[in-house]
């Protein structure tokens, strides 16, 4: 009897203390905004080290979550370790997307939006080329831009889906059966809430039962708590997915697979891997369920480029961010390969 109440009690300080999550803050490595296109938001870090690689970096995230997770401790995040590396980061911030928004696509993303930023980051720097560096669909928008445009010099792909047909990817069987555009026609945007549950009901127990049990019996550790609810902010502040390019993303890649097939077009222009002909560092977690490693390695048999690199980290596809079995080994892979370059 008592141990069913000292759990009660467990749980209902839990539940307080979860109830704060709406008035905890971000906080980032020092940065500056250094331009806006409508609601996409280009920061500049300040480096950490007197002289930081000569050549800019560019950070992209999914349009799906929030890239703060990214930064998310800043004492030792995977951004702060890049700059500890010496790396000269710029960072892209997708925004939040709302009904007015519901058209923009894939191509406004690849060529307006972060062409745009890339544009400026070259002006600012009087450099021609820069180094690009998208994660998970991000990647696929700065590999269709690198393809593209001649003016990226390096491209390092973290967690990016290629090919959408092997037979673990359990996201690309589910939303192969999805009428998406039912769907979109009903909703216009597709709510980050929705996908938010999405993801979690993909592993209930371990996102949700026994996550929150871990949870409660820590409350006592300041540290583990503080770090425990960020993660959670940052989990459910997932951005709305406008409404076209999210159906572009379901039609042309998850069902018909069309960028391994070379039918991928933006626009006019289609999107050709061989033409890929940058050096490229893909890297994979090697616990991944979103993005399995048999959905990204086989990228290898597309591209053109004679300089290609696999690492594989011990860890899941958001965890290879904040996890302390990779901890900053990843940022130190990226700067060392891109100072041999």
């Amino acid at each position: 009897m008592l141990e069913n109440l000292m759990f009660l009690e467990k749980i209902g300080q839990g539940f307080a203390t979860i109830m704060q999550i709406p008035i905890i803050q971000y906080h980032y490595n020092s940065r500056e905004l250094v331009y806006q296109r409508k609601k996409v938001k280009l920061y500049h870090y300040k480096p950490k080290v007197k002289k930081p690689h000569t050549i800019p970096l560019l950070v992209v995230f999914a349009t799906v979550n929030r890239p703060e997770i990214l930064d998310l401790f800043p004492e030792h995040s995977f951004i702060g370790g890049l700059l500890e590396s010496g790396i000269d980061v710029y960072f892209l911030d997708w925004g939040y997307p709302g009904v007015e928004d519901q058209h923009i696509s894939l191509n406004d993303y690849v060529t307006d939006y972060l062409h745009h930023c890339v544009h400026y980051i070259l002006k600012e720097n009087q450099t021609k080329k820069i180094n690009l560096l998208g994660i998970c669909q991000g990647g696929l928008i700065c590999l269709s831009y690198a393809i593209l445009f001649k003016n990226i010099k390096n491209l390092v792909l973290i967690s990016t889906p290629i090919d959408f047909s092997t037979h673990d990817n359990i996201i690309a069987k589910i939303f192969n059966k999805l009428e998406v555009e039912t769907f979109v026609s009903l909703v216009g945007n597709i709510p980050g809430t929705w996908l938010t549950e999405f993801f979690i009901s993909l592993r209930p127990f371990e996102l949700v039962g026994k996550k929150y049990l871990r949870f409660i019996d820590h409350l006592s550790d300041q540290e583990r708590t503080e770090k425990f609810l960020r993660v959670e902010k940052w989990l459910y502040d997932a951005p709305d997915q406008t409404g076209m390019s999210f159906t572009e993303l379901i039609k042309n890649f998850y069902s018909q697979n069309k960028l391994i097939k070379g039918e991928w077009y933006l626009g006019s222009k289609r999107i050709d891997l061989a033409n890929l002909t940058i050096p490229i560092l893909n890297i994979m977690a090697s616990e991944d369920e979103i993005v399995p490693v048999s959905a990204t390695r086989g990228l290898k048999n597309y591209v053109g480029t004679k300089e290609y690199t696999e690492l594989i980290f011990p860890s899941g596809h958001i965890g290879i961010y904040i996890s302390d079995k990779v901890g900053n080994s990843m940022s130190r892979a990226i700067a060392t390969w891109l100072e041999k370059q």
